[in-house]
């Protein structure tokens, strides 16, 4: 029997990039998908790439409405994955706070709000994987906010995990590092984005990024290792080690 055979998993930015993988991964080892997204041809490509009877609920995870019709339409929840992202860059006096704003809107208050709605459908023994980034610990000039960002998520992770231990939920937070492969939805121009990822693999140990799979291969770990709680495991080729 597979790990997570028998298991349901919302996976909140499942369409693409790390959810996808990460999505592909859960399925793979036995549990019913549940994609979740903005974008309903992205979310069906994925789930006809699955396949296993995964299937998309398009949704937008900084409309609370959007979110409690989702979770309201689940019979239970024993793992929930909130990978929905997207990146802000700017001069803090140069980028109107507004950006900022509608950043922690989708990936801050996104995910507080699908563990909101999320926990009551939860039983003993299911599992809630934040996920933030490295920037939480390796500042990165302009993403001030990001960073503000990426430890709030951190510190709500190791809140929640406190919180819900009684209820034998574990919470635990992925931090991944520079990741390949993926399309990152952000306010960079191409030029601009191909610079930020240059300068950033100089100061990888690994000297490479690591690919989706790789995340998947920690959330399965995080999903599955049941003494795992309040966890934030940087997934970085070393970059926070220097």
């Amino acid at each position: 029997m597979s790990a997570l055979t028998g298991k349901i998993a919302v996976v909140t930015g499942g369409g693409s990039g790390i959810g996808l993988a990460i999505a592909e991964r859960f399925a793979r080892e036995g549990a019913q998908v549940v994609l979740v997204g903005r974008r309903k041809s992205r979310l069906d490509d994925a789930a006809a790439r699955i396949g296993h009877g995964a299937y998309g609920v398009p949704t937008d995870v900084g409309n609370d409405d959007e979110v409690k019709r989702l979770f309201g339409g689940l019979e239970r929840v024993d793992v929930l994955v909130t990978c929905a992202g997207g990146a802000v860059f700017g001069p803090v006096e140069e980028l109107p706070p507004q950006a900022w704003r509608d950043l922690f809107a989708g990936r801050f208050f996104g995910q507080l709000s699908a563990c909101h709605f999320a926990v009551p459908k939860m039983p003993p023994g299911s599992v809630i994987l934040l996920c933030s980034g490295i920037a939480a610990r390796a500042g990165l000039v302009n993403y001030a906010g990001g960073s503000a960002l990426c430890g709030a998520v951190n510190a709500m992770g190791r809140a929640l995990a406190v919180e819900l231990a009684p209820k034998g939920i574990r919470v635990n937070v992925l931090s991944p590092g520079l990741i390949g492969d993926t399309a990152i939805e952000s306010n960079l121009t191409p030029e601009m984005l191909q610079s930020f990822l240059t300068d950033t693999l100089n100061k990888i140990p690994m000297k490479r990024p690591g690919q989706p799979s790789d995340m998947a291969d920690a959330a399965l770990f995080l999903a599955t290792c049941q003494y795992a709680n309040g966890m934030v495991l940087d997934i970085d080729g070393g970059w926070t080690a220097i």
